[in-house]
């Protein structure tokens, strides 16, 4: 981990974070292979199914599949790192996921063909399904300054990773129960790190891309 992200890993406990899992495309194999929590979020067991191009993007919601393919196909052509807000279906339900990933050569050599694709899930859907977060809600009614505060840190993370205001609400909620702390410590950080020059949307969103990174690296494959 760089040493831009471990500015603010104190905000995540690596102990935690069910709602994140890793996953790898295999390119000319056309094979895909999730971790335990990947399975989880989408409503399998580990194992339980076999993992097809096909069955994955039945998954996305037909509202956003184009999205995802083009996203994906933009990806093997060049590795370009990537991250999509889509929702994806899982029997009756619909969940809200952040998917971030990038592509890797075979060695060293970048001029070649993308290897595969390697990445995460973070499932947002019960931050933005929670009717109240006792953590949030003191944070928001505390005073206008907090509010303020918030409001700067949804904007870091509409910024980073194309977030509408409620799912950037969510991740922030998110950060906050994985390390108990208040909405507005993780608010306040992520505007910190931010006055100290990443702010550009690529640093930006490698930062953070760091960060949830780091919550799941124990569990790859």
């Amino acid at each position: 981990m760089s040493a831009d992200a471990m500015t603010i890993a104190p905000l995540v406990d690596p102990g935690v974070g069910r709602q994140t899992g890793r996953f790898v495309f295999n390119i000319a194999e056309g094979t895909w292979e999730w971790d335990d929590d990947v399975y989880a979020i989408h409503g399998y067991q580990p194992g339980e199914v076999e993992l097809t191009t096909e069955l994955i993007m039945s998954h996305k919601h037909e509202q956003d599949r184009e999205l995802v393919e083009q996203t994906f196909e933009a990806a093997i052509q060049d590795g370009t790192p990537f991250n999509i807000y889509y929702r994806i279906v899982v029997g009756s339900d619909v969940r809200r996921v952040v998917l971030v990933g990038e592509g890797e050569y075979d060695g060293e050599d970048r001029s070649g063909p993308v290897y595969r694709l390697v990445g995460y899930y973070l499932d947002l859907t019960p931050e933005m399904e929670a009717e109240s977060s006792a953590a949030a809600d003191a944070a928001v009614a505390a005073s206008a300054q907090a509010r303020d505060t918030i409001e700067q840190a949804k904007g870091i993370l509409m910024l980073g990773y194309g977030l509408d205001p409620d799912a950037a609400f969510a991740m922030l909620k998110w950060w906050s129960r994985n390390r108990n702390v208040k909405v507005r410590e993780v608010a306040d950080r992520l505007i910190q790190v931010a006055r100290e020059g990443h702010v550009s949307h690529p640093g930006l969103r490698r930062l953070l891309d760091a960060l949830l990174d780091d919550l799941t690296a124990h569990r790859a494959r």
